[in-house]
């Protein structure tokens, strides 16, 4: 018996990736943008998780990188109230997945440059609770995310300024 090694392979972009993982994620917000920035000064935010994440987050005051291996990682948040939490991460150039420690919510973010406009960017995106009940949150889950997305595309418009882009 032998194997067959001509399988199809399906390759999804970053923005297509979160899609998916928002449809199987019950409680899970994926919102999209077409960014007026170029990729590099997007994700020069988004991908900034010590940095850019407070900046755009109203929920965290600090975020600080505790262990890392490639692409993987573990980030502490301290929300303005001091509560702590620990994410485990994946973070790739356009791609971020975080969930956070006792699967209590998970955050995603996938960018990639407008192929029509590469002044643009495609941004994804996702929060939620993974949980049946994490549904009952979706209206204010939807609300920080759509508020995330305003913020970041605001800082990265200044990032892509102060560029000359």
């Amino acid at each position: 018996m032998s194997m067959r090694t001509d399988w199809p392979v399906a390759a999804l972009d970053p923005v297509r990736r979160l899609r998916v993982l928002a449809a199987a994620v019950p409680g899970a917000v994926v919102r999209e943008r077409l960014m007026d920035a170029p990729f590099d000064a997007v994700w020069s935010v988004a991908g900034d998780l010590e940095g850019g994440v407070p900046r755009f987050e109203p929920l965290v005051a600090r975020a600080r990188i505790l262990w890392r291996h490639g692409d993987r990682l573990t980030l502490e948040t301290t929300s303005p109230m001091r509560r702590r939490s620990r994410f485990d991460v994946e973070l790739g150039t356009g791609w971020c997945l975080m969930q956070e420690q006792g699967r209590r919510y998970l955050v995603g973010m996938a960018a990639e440059p407008d192929p029509d406009d590469p002044r643009r960017t495609r941004f994804a995106h996702l929060e939620g609770v993974p949980r049946v009940l994490g549904r009952l949150a979706v209206p204010i889950v939807d609300l920080a995310v759509r508020n995330d997305l305003r913020g970041i595309e605001r800082l990265a418009r200044r990032a892509a300024a102060r560029r000359g882009g």
